[in-house]
């Protein structure tokens, strides 16, 4: 079934990146929404930008070495917004980061200063947040983009209930709050039973859902935010209740009037 991505990155830098992921995008027949195609409009860059990434079903982020244009009223670039946003509404993200060793950058695409810093850290968080795609060239992209949406195309097909699951995701509101300690002793006993490395932020949302009873939700943050299939995020979130009722049960022999987690 087509569905529509948001492509998001700088555009100086990347613009035939760009034209050869929509390229790419278009041959799947599914649909690229991508500043390039704004003309004219009423609204501004950003609330254009962030009014397409909440009518895809997909985002694509491609991060270079500049880090855009900045938004004065949040400091924070536009590109940044855009992925930011696409977090907000839980879609899934398929994240893409130059590889500096091997991807030539002409110096005036080089972000200097306190923008350079503000990439950086975005960049950390992506590589923490996601299981991150390097692109040495604008054709090893294109490549890579299109065995990903393949891929995503493939499982939602496998899996009708994923696109269920997202809306559910998007409407959780049920959330167990785990303080850090509480994380560490609970990533401890369940990280293992995932046939996939979870990055701590995904991990420690999916356990906030299962804990709280929104078993669907936490399922498709699994699946969302990993490459793990949908079936293999089912079967290690059962496993994983399984310990925490056995957790549950040996506060209440060691000490009855305990009942939190």
């Amino acid at each position: 079934m087509p569905f529509a991505l948001f492509v998001s990155s700088t555009f100086a830098d990347l613009e035939r990146h760009r034209a050869l992921v929509r390229e790419a995008i278009s041959r799947l027949e599914h649909q690229s929404k991508a500043m390039e195609l704004f003309g004219a409009l009423p609204e501004t860059p950003k609330e254009e930008c962030l009014r397409l990434v909440r009518s895809a079903n997909v985002y694509v982020g491609i991060f270079g070495m500049r880090y855009g244009t900045i938004d004065p009223s949040t400091g924070k670039s536009l590109t940044q917004l855009e992925y930011e946003e696409a977090i907000a509404l839980r879609l899934p993200c398929l994240i893409y980061v130059i590889d500096e060793n091997s991807h030539p950058v002409l110096p005036k695409h080089v972000e200097t200063g306190a923008p350079a810093e503000q990439l950086m850290q975005l960049k950390g968080t992506l590589k923490k947040s996601h299981v991150v795609q390097f692109f040495s060239s604008p054709e090893d992209l294109a490549s890579k983009v299109t065995q990903d949406v393949v891929r995503l195309a493939g499982a939602i097909a496998k899996a009708p209930t994923a696109q269920v699951l997202s809306q559910i995701a998007s409407n959780a509101v049920l959330r167990h709050p785990l303080t850090a300690p509480r994380f560490e002793f609970l990533r401890g006993k369940t990280a293992h039973l995932f046939n996939h490395t979870i990055p701590d932020s995904v991990l420690r949302e999916a356990l906030e859902l299962i804990i709280a009873g929104d078993n669907m939700a936490a399922a498709f943050v699994l699946s969302r935010g990993t490459p793990m299939p949908l079936d293999d995020a089912v079967d290690g979130l059962m496993a994983v209740e399984k310990v925490l009722i056995e957790i549950l049960e040996n506060y209440r022999t060691s000490s009855p009037e305990k009942s939190d987690v």
